[in-house]
């Protein structure tokens, strides 16, 4: 076994499974379970086609070039200024959703008031943000750790039980739409590409190289499978789940839900600061803001956006994936028909673009109620 290529497609993989994965039960019950796994697989091939475009633009640059600097060499600047700029709010943005789901979560595990539960949270994830640990790098295997402890306990929980959720559900011409967002938000895993190509770089190096193609086809394969046992355990425990998942399994032991409930709040947990660590370094080194600056944006604009309204779990994963990752799949792929503009694949790019045109459009259409 080439312990590079497993590396690489781990990485991925657990970049990808993350907090989306909670917003697909209650998804699939509104649709339907068998419209909402075709909407799962063919979002998994969207992300497969946009992981591997940014691949073999990263692989084209020498350095460990990141999203900011091809942004700058690829696009129009006025586009790249956009881009860079979304990447950076799409960041806050997921924090704050990260802040909704934990007092949600914390809740399972002892009742106290939302807006306490928040600031613990907040607080306990913006201290590690700032305090230098070196196991600070294997956060993300931890969360993911946490995430496969409440999939393995929904999936053992769950198997006894009788499923009821119609294959087709309420699905008309709205609701067509309202699985792109989540899955939008459940399959992005860009951040990882990068880090799957030094892991092909150093396996090449010793002689054991890998397929960058199939390391992104099954780091992408892995999510779908896994959201579709999470989804199909879920709807088996409560048919009528609500849109956070966790706090509708009132069914089951209160010791089950407070294990649960710890397993995903450690896979918050370690996902925030993750994320708080980027902000903050995107701010002092492609921004190059000063440290203090940084700071402050990294503690008070997740509270902010929070206390302006951004308070509904489901209603912000749809806006960061329909927004700020529809954006960020169109801007990759305008980075690579410019970095391939003989590419036979060219004809590919326009699909891409109408999904992500149609995610935009979508929310941009519910936010003003013209649907």
């Amino acid at each position: 076994m080439n312990k590079y290529f497993v590396a690489a497609t781990s990485l991925l993989a657990g970049t990808i499974i993350g907090a989306g994965i909670f917003s697909l039960p209650f998804v699939f019950s509104i649709v339907g379970f068998g419209i909402g796994t075709a909407y799962l697989v063919f979002f998994g091939a969207v992300y497969f086609a946009v992981h591997f475009m940014y691949a073999k633009v990263l692989e084209v640059n020498s350095g460990e070039h990141q999203f900011f600097y091809l942004a700058k060499k690829y696009l129009p600047r006025i586009v790249s200024n956009v881009a860079s700029f979304s990447v950076f709010l799409e960041l806050i943005f997921v924090l704050t959703t990260y802040l909704i789901l934990a007092s949600v979560f914390l809740n399972t595990i002892v009742e106290l008031p939302a807006l306490l539960a928040l600031f613990i949270f907040w607080f306990l994830g913006s201290f590690f943000i700032f305090v230098r640990l070196e196991w600070v790098g294997w956060a993300e295997i931890l969360g993911t750790l946490g995430i496969v402890g409440i999939v393995g306990f929904v999936i053992y929980l769950s198997a006894p039980r009788e499923f009821i959720t119609p294959l087709v559900g309420d699905f008309g011409w709205v609701t067509a739409f309202l699985p792109f967002g989540p899955l939008l938000f459940a399959f992005s895993g860009r951040p990882a590409v990068s880090a799957v190509l030094k892991e092909y770089k150093k396996a090449r190096a010793v002689g054991k190289s890998f397929s960058v193609g199939l390391v992104i086809f099954l780091g992408t394969a892995i999510p779908a499978v896994v959201y579709f046992f999470f989804t199909l355990g879920v709807l088996k425990l409560n048919p009528f789940v609500t849109p956070e998942t966790l706090n509708s399994l009132g069914a089951l032991s209160n010791s089950t839900q407070m294990l649960l409930g710890v397993f995903g709040l450690i896979a918050l947990w370690t996902s925030y600061f993750v994320i708080g660590i980027n902000v903050r370094d995107i701010m002092r080194v492609d921004l190059r803001r000063p440290k203090i600056e940084g700071a402050a944006v990294v503690l008070i604009a997740p509270l902010l956006l929070y206390a302006l309204g951004f308070q509904n779990f489901l209603p912000a994963v749809s806006f960061i994936g329909s927004v700020f990752l529809a954006l960020e799949g169109i801007f990759i792929v305008m980075m690579w028909r410019k970095a391939f503009p003989k590419n036979p694949l060219r004809l590919l790019s326009f699909l891409l673009y109408a999904v992500f045109v149609i995610a935009l459009g979508y929310e941009v259409a519910m936010f003003f109620n013209i649907i």
